[in-house]
């Protein structure tokens, strides 16, 4: 990596050599065309190729840390800079960049960290996902390293967020986002004095001495009333939009610091960072769901919104993040998370912008007008340093930025706008997708693989064999069909892991709440999307389409049920009253599993009247031979009537594991299972009447557990039908967001988020000539019951394996340590005496 570590005197005129560079650079076009196999990682020029179609080349001056930091301060004087990372709070010497304490915690929360006045006190919030929560405090000495650290315990689980002091530090104010409430706490004696009662899910905090009041944001809004849809967030409702689920008001709270009187003041939706100016007279909030910022008075109250758009044009997808004013207040400067750029408004207007790394969340001005930013993914690098590469090898960057002049601002600007917008060579193959005549496509998303696991041994394509666990003996199926096919060895998730994965599939957008949240996701783990602040204000993919388009959805945003014949209906049940994977897979066997599972619900209401009511919930004790009976035997009265879903959406989950606990099926007879279960499902749709006009779209939503030669992102990806190209290997780049562009072109549905815009349709699978020939389902080759085996008959570090695996949360999706599952996983595979994988350097083909 060639990014320094501290900083350097000689960032202080990076940002006049950046913009001179630009402005010369201009005429021949910021980027060259990139190949279009690029892979992922450092191009030519040393602008970073992304998986969300972006490239990147931040202008501060980066220091790169470990983890996904998402806030950050300074203390009174400017010398000390502290960041709220994943796992505690790191302090930086403000001028040169260089560590010099840090405060470890088991998971912080979305944001809050910050310097009490007049002490050498650091306060951070603090969160699990079920609690308890805290606030971290950390005395510092003068040269910040951490001398004593405290916990202030707040139960049973409010999720702290926001903290500010007030002016003399006897008070602080925190956002309790659960509680939807302001914490007024006795900074002295560590207790919480009273609750205010604020909107939804109150996030940032910030003081006006001037007014004499206390802002917080809200981030749901107004809470929900009679007469509105609702929606699920957090063990709660929110007022939702009935059509595309999303919340429909943001309101900042408004204070009084002595008498505690509280008033509502609308914004524009989930506002998120606020910060009031210098003078104390006007408070600036990100609205992250609206790509604006509203600038309320801090007297009377009234507002003023700033439109700052995403790009390309007439997209939705900016998300404002944070705010922080100059030390005169003559400029406010505006985290862009999704463009991963600073947005400078001056005069009411967008003067600018800085490019930064990807998906800025934190600010800091010091009383020069220099910024830090805090970017939550740094460059994207996955590299574990070991010539290997996990999606969960996460990596941040805080960036120092002087004040920017005119040309900086004009030129960060263009900048950032092509950066939005990478041109790539053509692919070839078919353009015009409409043409081919599909009318069926089916989306089937998997679980957590990488394409190394499983295509790493294939003998063509880019892969490679050290890395594969389950090849041909365990996934005969996804051998044959990307034999038959086209091989995608250049193919990438756009999430690290199912919490944002499925918010990519789905909607081809990530708010800023859940890049926040990977620390613990304390309002819970919403990747079925039952927490309404995660979900797009733009909606979800197939939102928009003709009318003529119709969707169905089996599996994806379900919540558990059982399927109750005599009232035609699912009835919902508790997780815990699920039966074991033993007892599904003898009434699979039995024949006797259609009415012991179902869909009672959606985790986001809007979508219900979209999905199937008797296609299981996504679990890992339901066998996917069940998923894949479900969808065959409604297919199969399709056939009777003529009728199929233009856009069908299913998930398979078996292929997620449960490790080597015992009670469960081995790590290999759950892949096989899930292998087992595609073949069905393709033979299906091959041998049905439906078949000559189809595309089915097979991928996993993440590849976490797993590692990879060439990036992190890498995954295993499918395309089959007619229409495919068959026997090839295909080495464009493309991603998650290409195939649901894909499916977008053939129905004409509009690109509404830049990710999308930017996503190339996969034309090069694509032939003019049909092959309808059918699929032959390949049978299982090994047991799908073969069971883990109980931990008695196990000693050293098989036993050892069995047993972490054992107390792993599996029946909350993700809620697992990922590095140590990946080498539970190796082991079973490769043997318990096998060393875990490390490549050398030279085998390495990321870019650095």
């Amino acid at each position: 990596m060639s990014f320094n570590r501290r900083w350097t005197k000689a960032g202080v005129c990076l940002l006049a050599v950046l913009a001179a560079g630009v402005l010369g650079g201009e005429q021949a076009g910021l980027w060259q065309v990139l190949s279009s196999t690029a892979r992922l990682g450092k191009q030519p020029g040393g602008v970073w190729l992304l998986p969300s179609n972006q490239l990147l080349k931040p202008w501060g001056t980066p220091v790169l840390m470990k983890g996904r930091p998402v806030d950050v301060c300074l203390d009174g004087a400017g010398e000390l800079m502290a960041v709220l990372n994943w796992r505690g709070v790191e302090i930086y010497e403000a001028a040169t960049g260089a560590l010099v304490g840090e405060a470890k915690s088991k998971s912080t929360s979305y944001a809050g960290v910050a310097f009490r006045p007049g002490t050498r006190e650091l306060w951070a919030s603090e969160a699990l996902r079920n609690g308890p929560d805290g606030i971290l405090i950390a005395t510092l000495d003068a040269r910040g390293r951490v001398v004593k650290e405290e916990r202030m315990a707040l139960k049973p689980h409010p999720v702290p967020v926001g903290i500010a002091f007030s002016k003399d530090g006897a008070r602080a104010f925190v956002a309790f986002s659960r509680n939807n409430t302001l914490a007024v706490i006795d900074a002295a004696k560590r207790e919480v004095v009273k609750e205010v009662e604020t909107g939804v899910a109150p996030f940032s905090v910030d003081v006006s001495e001037t007014a004499g009041k206390v802002f917080v944001s809200n981030r749901g809004g107004r809470r929900w009333q009679e007469g509105q849809t609702a929606a699920p967030t957090s063990g709660g409702r929110i007022a939702s939009d009935p059509v595309t689920g999303s919340s429909v008001s943001g309101t900042v709270t408004a204070v009084d610091v002595k008498t505690f009187a509280a008033v509502e003041v609308a914004t524009g939706l989930s506002p998120a960072g606020l910060r009031v100016s210098p003078d104390g007279k006007t408070v600036a909030v990100a609205n992250a769901h609206s790509d604006s910022v509203t600038l309320i008075d801090a007297a009377s109250l009234k507002t003023k919104e700033v439109k700052l758009a995403a790009w390309p044009a007439g997209t939705v997808g900016s998300i404002p993040a944070h705010t922080a004013w100059s030390p005169k207040g003559d400029s406010l400067y505006v985290l862009l998370g999704g463009m991963n750029a600073v947005a400078v408004v001056r005069g009411g207007k967008l003067a600018g912008a800085l490019p930064t790394g990807w998906f800025p969340s934190g600010i800091a001005v010091d009383g020069e007008g220099t910024l830090r930013v805090v970017s939550i993914k740094g460059v994207g690098s996955t590299d574990k340093g070991d010539g290997t590469f996990n999606s969960r090898a996460y990596e941040g960057m805080i960036e120092r930025m002087p004040a920017p002049d005119a040309a900086a601002l004009s030129a960060g600007l263009r900048e950032a706008k092509a950066s939005n917008a990478p041109r790539m060579a053509k692919a070839g193959g078919v353009e015009n997708l409409r043409a081919l005549g599909i009318e069926h496509t089916f989306l089937i998303i998997k679980e957590n693989r990488t394409y190394d696991q499983v295509f790493g041994a294939m003998g063509k394509g880019n892969g490679e064999p050290k890395l594969a666990i389950y090849g041909g003996d365990v996934t005969p199926n996804h051998q044959a069909l990307a034999d038959r096919y086209v091989l995608l060895d250049n193919f990438y998730t756009t999430s690290s892991i199912s919490f944002d994965g499925h918010q990519w599939l789905m909607m081809a957008f990530v708010s800023d709440y859940t890049q926040r949240a990977f620390a613990a996701s304390p309002r819970g783990y919403a990747w079925d999307m039952s927490d309404a602040l995660t979900v797009s204000p733009a909606g979800f993919f197939w939102q928009g389409a003709p009318p003529s388009v119709t969707v169905r959805i089996f599996g994806e945003f379900c919540l558990p049920g059982k399927w109750n014949p005599e009232k035609d209906s699912a009835e919902d049940i508790n997780e815990r009253s699920l039966k074991s994977w033993t007892e599904y897979w003898r009434l699979y066997q039995e024949g006797k599993w259609m009415d012991q599972v179902g869909c009672s619900a959606a985790g986001l209401p809007a979508l219900k009247p979209l999905m199937s009511t008797r296609y299981p919930q996504d679990d890992t004790v339901i066998t996917d031979q069940i998923r894949a009976s479900e969808f065959l035997r409604e297919l199969g009265e399709s056939e009777k009537s003529g009728k199929l879903a233009n856009i069908n959406i299913l998930t398979l989950t078996a292929d997620h594991t449960n490790g080597t606990r015992p009670g469960s099926p081995t790590p290999k007879a759950m892949v096989a299972d899930n292998d087992l279960a595609v073949g069905r499902i393709v033979e299906g749709i091959s041998k049905s009447r439906f078949w000559s006009k189809s595309l089915i779209l097979i991928v996993e939503d993440d590849a976490q557990d797993g590692l990879d030669h060439v990036d992190g992102h890498r995954t295993v990806a499918l395309m089959v039908g007619p229409h495919v190209r068959r026997g090839a290997v295909d080495s464009n780049n493309y991603n998650q967001l290409s195939m649901i562009r894909t499916i977008q072109e053939i129905f004409r549905i509009p690109a509404r988020t830049p990710w999308l815009k930017n996503a190339r349709p996969m034309t090069s699978v694509f032939t003019a000539e049909a092959d309808a020939k059918p699929y032959d389902c390949i049978p299982a080759k090994r047991r799908l019951d073969e069971m883990n085996p109980p931990l008695r008959a196990l000693n050293g570090r098989q036993r050892w394996a069995a047993a972490e695996s054992a107390r792993m949360n599996w029946s909350d999706v993700d809620d697992i340590p990922s590095d140590l599952l990946n080498r539970i996983l190796w082991w079973d595979a490769k043997g318990y005496d096998a060393p875990f994988p490390t490549l050398s350097s030279k085998n390495t083909t990321r870019r650095r």
